[in-house]
């Protein structure tokens, strides 16, 4: 039911622009992507997730070949004539993770995602590629032992304050002690920061694109391919600065340069929503 929801997301212009092998980043309007949050059953989880931050890097398209099967297209946005794509690094501490169905105890922990933005050529969906997690709970026993998920084990601190007038952070401290994943980024926000999003028609488009893909997709610890989904309101994220940066596994992968990494495309924030995830996760025969 979850995937054929999804397909309507996909435009005639889009699947033309598929067909012909190439893409462009047209206009697009959040209320054609927002759908009703599909009841939730099983052992599908609500979780709300705080200090969410999403720090994107721009980067040649060509260092993302090989990276996901070719089911896949990486989904560019051109800027002064170069193709590039788009990666983000995604902080957040999991608050009140519990069953979204049934009385179950409450988790909170820390957590870092890595995603590429990609488009599934047999839906035209837009979605995400998991490069992994970093997971700071024994929870993480679940997700990476019984469904083969690229979770990996970390040690995730935060350290964040809000101004209690307008909300938005004096300071955002991360920190993970990972053998996978090592990383670290200082963010700061103020009144005159400012959403630009180059390679976009306009802000809407870019947001829809950077906080509004439902399905993800990854190579399994068994090198299945798997994918799940999540439901989600509009997200209320606002522009953040970077101050300083430090995620090995960009630079280990020869994706975002150490050098590259205090330069992102974007960085945005918000300080605490709330996701659907459908569970278990499926794999792709």
């Amino acid at each position: 039911m979850l995937l054929d929801e999804s397909k309507r997301y996909s435009s005639s212009f889009d699947s033309y622009l598929l067909n012909q092998g190439s893409f462009v980043q047209e206009s697009r309007k959040l209320e054609d992507y927002l759908i009703e949050r599909p009841k939730p059953s099983g052992i599908d989880v609500l979780c709300s997730l705080q200090h969410f931050a999403i720090i994107t890097y721009a980067v040649p398209a060509k260092r993302f070949e090989g990276i996901f099967p070719e089911r896949f297209q990486l989904d560019t946005i051109e800027i002064n004539g170069q193709e590039l794509g788009l990666i983000s690094v995604v902080p957040f501490i999991d608050v009140d993770f519990t069953s979204a169905v049934f009385p179950f105890p409450k988790f909170t922990m820390g957590q870092t995602n890595y995603r590429i933005y990609i488009i599934d050529k047999e839906t035209g969906e837009r979605c995400v590629w998991f490069l992994g997690t970093t997971l700071d709970s024994w929870t993480l026993a679940v997700p990476r032992y019984v469904w083969n998920l690229p979770w990996h084990s970390g040690r995730v601190s935060f350290d964040c304050e809000r101004d209690k007038e307008s909300g938005l952070y004096n300071k955002y401290r991360m920190n993970t002690i990972s053998d996978w994943a090592p990383a670290s980024v200082e963010l700061v926000q103020g009144e005159s920061d400012k959403l630009s999003f180059p390679g976009f028609p306009d802000v809407e488009s870019a947001l829809v694109y950077l906080t509004h893909p439902l399905a993800g997709f990854y190579y399994r610890s068994d090198n299945k391919l798997g994918t799940y989904r999540v439901w989600h309101k509009e997200l209320a994220v606002k522009p953040a600065k970077l101050v300083s940066a430090s995620f090995k596994l960009l630079s280990d992968l020869d994706i975002v340069k150490e050098s590259e990494q205090h330069s992102p495309y974007s960085v945005l924030i918000e300080p605490i929503n709330e996701f659907t995830i459908y569970l278990p996760p499926t794999v792709i025969k």
